[in-house]
């Protein structure tokens, strides 16, 4: 079982085409997806390598992912979140990386190149972690 991955996402055809890519085409990940962003706080004792939190929800609640974001970075920081997102902002993409998102990725059609991308550099860091943590404590 590869790592977990969380997939927040209100279109089902995006979720599928995410959960295929990631389990698939990547094959070193296993994906639990939602539609509704309120739900992922009830499953995040199961430790979820990564976030991908969308934007826009708009047949499930009047929050955006801006709401989510700070309320994962304030009680869950140490869950890394890519923020994945139709919304194109520039004032957007300024908040959410000030709020602490590893990546801010515009869906178009290179953006699972840069999610696979932004997923390599979390696991890279996460690598590294783990290496320092080696050093300073004498593990293996």
């Amino acid at each position: 079982m590869g790592k977990l991955v969380f997939i927040v996402e209100d279109s089902p055809a995006q979720q599928k085409m995410l959960q295929v890519h990631f389990e698939q085409m990547l094959g070193n990940f296993s994906v639990k997806t939602f539609s509704n962003p309120d739900d992922i706080f009830n499953y995040l004792s199961e430790k979820p390598f990564a976030i991908v939190l969308d934007h826009f929800f708009p047949d499930k609640t009047d929050k955006t992912g801006l709401h989510y974001l700070k309320d994962l970075r304030r009680n869950h920081s140490s869950i890394p979140v890519i923020y994945y997102t139709t919304c194109d902002d520039e004032a957007v993409r300024k908040e959410v990386m000030k709020l602490g998102a590893e990546d801010y990725i515009h869906k178009d059609s290179a953006s699972l190149v840069r999610l696979r991308t932004a997923l390599d550099l979390l696991e890279e860091k996460q690598s590294k972690k783990k290496g320092i943590f080696r050093k300073l404590f004498g593990g293996k």
